[in-house]
């Protein structure tokens, strides 16, 4: 039976785990003590490694983690010194007795990748909950289009991040007063109940499309699913791309 595992690692990334029964796969692993402690402990077989971008936080446990595993490893075009298979939008990859779907998903890195195992998402740093990643070798117009990518795939779509930034980015939302749907209200809601998962230790993350499109503004910037629903304002008949870059650039400055 298909499941997942996370292991929080450094500050605040997480590296997720694909099983099937004691098979799994490992996407962007960087503590590779960790992540071998872990793999022990619960009697695990790694029999692949996915990786979305080129980061070291991402990347740095993958070279002992294949040598040891002897292990194949998938990723983008930035990560080819890593690769047994460099792969891009629309490749599939069949494991675990999961069709993963490679989506090109630009913008935080120039040739970053997402995994999508219908309903699940591995995007990386490129959508985080209430927030999206910074912009590093690529442009805002190749994250903007990433972003729109992702709300078009189902609102059932569990998106699983590679960091755990939910607090800081509801705080950005409430500072600024920012709610596309008037619901600034339910923002600070949400952040109670973070608030209080976080003193409990459970995670904020894995998100869903559906939570994101109503706490998420850099997510409801994008996609003519909004401009058909009279409830989303834009400030002073803005474009929503230049909304989103205004908000890019407030997040980067934050």
């Amino acid at each position: 039976m298909l499941k997942i595992m996370v292991i929080r690692t450094l500050i605040d990334n997480y590296v997720w785990l694909v099983l099937n029964n004691n098979k799994c796969l490992i996407i962007d692993p960087n503590d590779e003590k960790l992540i071998i402690k872990f793999l022990k402990f619960y009697k695990l077989h790694l029999v692949a490694i996915l990786v979305t971008h080129n980061h070291y936080d991402h990347t740095s446990g993958i070279s002992i983690l294949k040598n040891i595993y002897q292990v194949p490893v998938y990723g983008p075009k930035e990560t080819k010194y890593f690769n047994d298979y460099t792969i891009e939008q629309n490749n599939i990859i069949n494991i675990l007795q999961c069709k993963f779907i490679v989506l090109s998903l630009p913008g935080h890195t120039k040739y970053h990748i997402g995994y999508y195992c219908n309903p699940w998402l591995f995007c990386g740093d490129t959508l985080f909950s209430a927030g999206c990643g910074r912009i590093f070798n690529s442009s805002i117009e190749n994250m903007f289009n990433s972003l729109d990518k992702i709300n078009k795939l189902p609102s059932n779509t569990i998106i699983f991040p590679s960091h755990e930034y939910t607090i800081k980015n509801l705080d950005f939302i409430i500072s600024n007063n920012i709610s596309l749907l008037n619901n600034i209200f339910i923002i600070k809601y949400y952040k109670n109940i973070v608030k209080r998962m976080y003193l409990n230790k459970v995670p904020s993350i894995p998100t869903s499309l559906y939570l994101e499109r109503i706490i998420n503004p850099f997510i409801q910037c994008t996609n003519s699913f909004y401009y058909k629903n009279k409830f989303i304002k834009l400030p002073n008949n803005i474009s929503n791309f230049d909304y989103f870059k205004i908000l890019r650039s407030k997040k980067d400055n934050f």
